[in-house]
């Protein structure tokens, strides 16, 4: 007895438009007019014989059917991804999508990317720097680097590293002020403040027993690259944040007065999404990332 199956263009119409609720975005990701979702959608919901959205104007929302019946066919379309992926002859070039923050990429991957490049010539990296919910069905997004609690279990993923927050300078600011010694002597000089993070440093000052209120003198900026900007070149001290000061770090253009990290309880995880697990560019690119990932920094009593 064959197999009853809805036409499967249906279910794939379905399936997008439940997960965008709007048949413009699905059209647009099915490459097909939203008028086309739409009758396919309703073929489906004739061939079941059950109502899938409640149409309302422009809105769709999903019925209770229509809901469990999403759910269960996306698992079912992700199975069927998976071991279409896992058998599929490779065809030429392969193409790797990674999803994560854009600060992220600019301050720490990017400048790595190269080394990857490099070493799997055969692999195109695209980066996604838009953020998302963890749910990433449909997006094209194989890889994601989350940004997540530390006490988060195995099934967040693989660990890549912690967050830590440590007072930074450039050399030169460094070699012109009096000598510091201790979290205190960084009272007298001038901090630098991001405004997208305010709780930086009062975040590292209570950890060392001392107040933010009695700092002598603030340079408030937005953002971190501006924050990190100013401490190169030596307008201040800063709060940098791990691991987007690695690279400075170890090239020499800032240096730690104080080098105690904090944790600030975060850390970065990998997630390979359901479809993509089990490719060979995913593998590739995981055990690539995890091999570079860098360790704590040694902490000074």
């Amino acid at each position: 007895m064959g197999r009853r199956l809805p036409p499967f263009a249906a279910i794939k119409a379905f399936e997008a438009a439940a997960r965008h609720c709007n048949f413009q975005q699905a059209a647009d990701e099915l490459l097909i007019s939203s008028s086309a979702v739409s009758h396919q959608v309703k073929a489906l919901e004739d061939h079941l014989g059950i109502q899938l959205f409640i149409r309302n104007n422009n809105r769709l929302t999903l019925t209770p059917e229509g809901n469990g019946y999403h759910g269960e066919l996306r698992e079912a379309l992700d199975l069927i991804e998976q071991a279409t992926a896992k058998v599929a002859k490779p065809r030429g070039r392969t193409f790797l999508t990674v999803n994560l923050y854009p600060i992220l990429a600019e301050m720490w991957l990017i400048p790595r990317l190269g080394a990857f490049h490099e070493a799997h010539p055969d692999i195109t990296v695209r980066l996604m720097t838009e953020t998302r919910p963890n749910d990433f069905a449909g997006t094209g997004v194989d890889l994601a680097i989350h940004y997540t609690a530390a006490a988060a279990d195995e099934a967040a993923g693989d660990f890549l590293f912690h967050e830590e927050l440590v007072p930074v300078c450039s050399p030169g600011y460094l070699e012109r002020i009096e000598a510091i010694s201790n979290a205190s002597d960084l009272l007298r000089h001038t901090l630098i403040f991001c405004n997208a993070e305010p709780g930086e440093w009062t975040m590292w000052l209570g950890s060392e027993g001392l107040a933010s209120d009695v700092v002598g003198h603030w340079l408030e900026l937005d953002a971190r690259s501006s924050t990190l900007s100013a401490a190169k070149e030596g307008l201040g001290i800063a709060i940098g944040r791990r691991p987007y000061i690695d690279d400075a770090i170890a090239n020499g253009s800032l240096v730690m007065p104080i080098p105690r990290p904090l944790s600030t309880g975060y850390s970065y995880y990998l997630v390979a999404t359901k479809p993509s697990i089990g490719m060979s560019g995913v593998r590739r690119f995981r055990d690539w990332l995890l091999a570079i990932c860098p360790p704590a920094i040694a902490q000074v009593a």
